[in-house]
């Protein structure tokens, strides 16, 4: 596919191109979600998830194993007994 540049118009509408709303819908289905990322600069479209709970389930789980788990946790409650 061929990059495609486009200008926002004058009442802020931007033309995306069919070939790309096409690959788009044939990648993602047609339930997105559009984000920018001000840190990079860059539009992100990704697809809805049917459940953000498991789409977001085991988020941080390498985390929690380098902080130490269940024992790290229980500690710091120890901590806010203090």
């Amino acid at each position: 596919m061929a990059k495609s540049i486009s200008e926002i118009q004058k009442l802020n509408r931007i033309i995306i191109p069919i070939d790309t709303i096409k690959l788009i819908i044939e990648k993602l289905g047609d339930d997105l979600i559009w984000e920018y990322d001000e840190i990079k600069g860059e539009l992100i479209i990704m697809k809805r998830p049917e459940s953000y709970v498991e789409a977001l389930m085991g988020l941080g789980e390498e985390m929690w194993k380098e902080a130490g788990g269940t024992k790290y946790i229980e500690e710091m409650r120890d901590e806010w007994d203090r």
